[in-house]
């Protein structure tokens, strides 16, 4: 019952105000994220690979998953910690053993996954890389166990755009078939080049790309982005400088061991992203990086806090989209 001229139920309605306040607020800083890219570090060793876990409510999707001991190691763990139990989509970049034994370990933890996307190299172009690199016999061994475990297999074509949510699409900007006109390649430039796109931001997934194709992506305008995850752990042969500056990335993530990084090999990469002023992340020596979308924020959330290697620090940083700061 209310009095008629009772103050004490004004100061009521103005502790609820704002207390409603304070709980939205907390809502909006608690709400889950639309999406998070997880830069898993199979890095950690003196051994170099690719880990990129995407997650939003309803759908998984990884592209490449490392070796298999450090996928045993470090991705099965990680997987497992998140509750996941299925990958809807895998996707191979490129088809060397850094990038695709990953999955061999995800089905060996008894991780189901729907479908795997991979291309098979052509045959001229995986010969010249015995026996150190492409191996025609595993990559073929790789496919049937997948067979075998159920998974549906497609063969990834340039334009090829999949739906994620109604917010987020994954496309397939440029699938090298083969050779160029100008000279062979080997199997990194054969990378699958992917963007990502959830509300208006983008991240480009670049495989190994090497200089060869890299040169002729240059000019591309498609390649701008965000986002870069940085080809073939930012070592040395990677596309050009001028590749870098078509993308014009604002935030670029590196999944490299530190000794590359740091060494004579990473100097083209470190040198380009110190020159632009960039904020970098190099999960060999940040650890697993994890970078969550929402629809007014994007926060990247690094393991580790280090600035060896890099202008300085630069941790958990939270980019506010409300403010057109991307």
């Amino acid at each position: 019952m209310i009095l008629s001229g009772s103050k004490p139920s004004f100061r009521i309605s103005k502790y609820r105000l704002v207390l409603l306040s304070t709980l939205l607020l907390l809502c909006a800083c608690t709400k889950e994220p639309d999406a998070t890219w997880h830069l898993v570090n199979v890095n950690a060793t003196e051994l170099q690979g690719d880990a990129n876990l995407i997650q939003t409510p309803n759908s998984v999707i990884m592209i490449d998953g490392g070796y298999y001991g450090e996928a045993e190691k470090h991705v099965i763990p990680y997987v497992t910690a998140l509750g996941l139990k299925t990958i809807d989509h895998f996707f191979v970049s490129h088809p060397h053993k850094d990038h695709y034994e990953g999955l061999t370990a995800l089905l060996d933890a008894g991780i189901t996954v729907s479908n795997l996307h991979i291309r098979i190299p052509p045959k001229h172009i995986c010969d010249r890389e015995i026996p150190w690199g492409c191996d025609m016999k595993d990559i073929q061994s790789f496919v049937q166990k997948a067979i075998a475990h159920g998974i549906n297999i497609h063969h990834p074509e340039v334009g090829f755009l999949y739906q994620v949510t109604p917010i987020s699409t994954l496309e397939i900007l440029h699938a090298q078939d083969d050779d160029l006109p100008t000279g062979s390649i080997d199997v990194n430039d054969l990378s699958l080049i992917m963007k990502w796109s959830i509300h208006d931001t983008t991240v480009l997934f670049t495989g190994d790309l090497n200089d060869k194709v890299g040169t002729v992506l240059s000019s591309d305008p498609r390649m701008r982005s965000d986002f870069l995850k940085m080809p073939h752990h930012g070592a040395t042969g990677i596309a050009p400088n001028e590749f870098f500056d078509q993308v014009d990335p604002d935030y670029v993530l590196v999944p490299g061991p530190k000794w590359i990084w740091c060494g004579e090999r990473g100097a083209q990469a470190r040198n380009w992203v110190e020159q632009k002023q960039l904020p970098v992340w190099i999960n060999g020596i940040d650890g697993n990086i994890k970078v969550d979308f929402f629809d007014d924020r994007i926060v990247i959330t690094p393991e580790f806090n280090s600035d060896e290697c890099k202008l300085r620090a630069f941790g958990r940083m939270e980019i506010s989209l409300e403010n057109n700061e991307l």
